[in-house]
């Protein structure tokens, strides 16, 4: 997949069109629709803290700082697909990767609940992945609670090897997007 192809659509496992692009200044409201349309899990899962009875002042703060962080500190890919109930297409996902050195980015990324377990966040981790190796990082890392079956999921089907520092109920991990993995298992230190 080349950097042509970051712009694209594809089908769910449902057979759901689903259309990604890179993060705008103006996708603030999307973010926050994603958020709401988050339930407590997969908030706590994205967040590693409870956001129950966040100020949707906060909210929307938050939203508009990772729209409109410039490319330096960040990049991001939004989803976009229809919803049952929904008049137009609406954000289903997001995957960013934000720099910590020239060659090392932290990932994170949502989907949400109503559209989980349909790909969109395979799709979007590998597409977020060549994403920054077209922008130069050598890995990207992140932490992760150790009892997010889905993501540990995803995780395995990466073609990269994958360092896991498990840390109590969380793990920091540390893809190299230098090589291809040799076997389909993580390393693991404790």
């Amino acid at each position: 997949m080349g950097a042509k192809q970051l712009a694209k659509r594809f089908l769910t496992k449902d057979g759901t069109s689903v259309w990604v692009r890179i993060l705008r200044q103006k996708d603030a409201p999307h973010l926050v629709d994603l958020f709401e349309h988050m339930g407590p899990v997969s908030r706590y899962r994205r967040f590693h803290r409870s956001t129950d009875n966040v100020p949707a002042s906060q909210v929307w703060a938050e939203a508009r700082r990772i729209a409109t962080a410039v490319p330096d500190e960040q990049l991001g890919l939004i989803a976009f697909s229809t919803v049952p109930g929904e008049a137009d297409e609406v954000a289903v996902g997001v995957a960013r990767i934000v720099w910590m050195t020239d060659s090392v980015a932290e990932v994170a990324m949502s989907v949400r609940d109503d559209r989980q377990g349909q790909g969109i966040g395979k799709r979007l981790l590998a597409m977020v992945l060549e994403l920054a190796q077209i922008a130069g990082a050598e890995s990207v890392v992140g932490l992760i609670q150790n009892d997010n079956e889905p993501i540990w999921y995803l995780f395995d089907q990466l073609p990269y090897p994958i360092k896991r520092t498990i840390e109590g109920t969380e793990s920091e991990i540390e893809i190299d997007l230098t090589r291809l993995k040799e076997n389909v298992g993580m390393e693991t230190a404790v």
